[in-house]
């Protein structure tokens, strides 16, 4: 009898335990709904909204004119770039060519080199204007503890980047992507049209926000 009551009490007690582990399961996922449910997801454009600049085409133009050798060859490669870059659909194909013109044979930390010379160069330049109200704005939605995406046809390490130099905080970005290949750079991804929508849930889960 005495086992019997020492049973029923250690199954009343961990019957208790569950119920109590269970509740406080549901508390959380209602905590974590309830504050996802007020959370805005915030879109900015980066080229002409947050700077006055094509940021890809400063970087190309900053690649090229660094070298006579690799100008005259993505001179004589315009004809056949050219009609890729015409069309967003083939813009990365021709861009693609173009970047593992000005990159093949580097060194990534050669690669990595340049791409911080160049960032430091495009700020500096006077012609480069950060929009003031853009950023007043960006900064004003964090705060707020908005989730905020920059979207930009320009590649990530540029306006991860720029953004960096900017030190605001907790952003997140969907931008095009390069990769290695042949001893270059090429585009790997190219952000643009419906591939911005693609890219957007790849940084955030759209279903669990409240505003678009």
């Amino acid at each position: 009898m005495v086992w019997s009551m020492f049973t029923f009490t250690n199954y009343t007690f961990q019957t208790v335990e569950y119920r109590y582990l269970w509740n406080s399961y549901q508390d959380s996922c209602s905590q974590i709904k309830e504050i996802f449910s007020t959370v805005n997801l915030i879109l900015f454009d980066f080229d002409k909204t947050i700077i006055n600049k094509d940021t890809g085409a400063e970087y190309m133009k900053f690649m090229v004119q660094r070298n006579p050798i690799r100008f005259v060859l993505c001179f004589f490669a315009l004809p056949f770039t050219l009609p890729f870059l015409i069309l967003n659909k083939t813009k990365f194909i021709g861009f693609s060519v173009l970047l593992w013109l000005v990159t093949c044979g580097m060194s990534p930390k050669k690669v990595a080199k340049l791409r911080k010379r160049f960032i430091n160069r495009y700020l500096e330049n006077n012609a480069t204007v950060l929009y003031k109200n853009a950023i007043e704005k960006l900064i004003s939605h964090t705060q707020n503890n908005d989730t905020v995406v920059i979207v930009s046809g320009a590649s990530e390490w540029m306006v991860k980047r720029i953004i960096a130099k900017l030190c605001i905080p907790k952003l997140e970005v969907a931008c095009s992507e390069e990769s290695r290949l042949a001893g270059g750079m090429v585009s790997k991804f190219h952000c643009y049209s419906t591939n911005k929508v693609e890219r957007i849930k790849c940084a955030i889960t759209l279903k669990n926000m409240k505003q678009l």
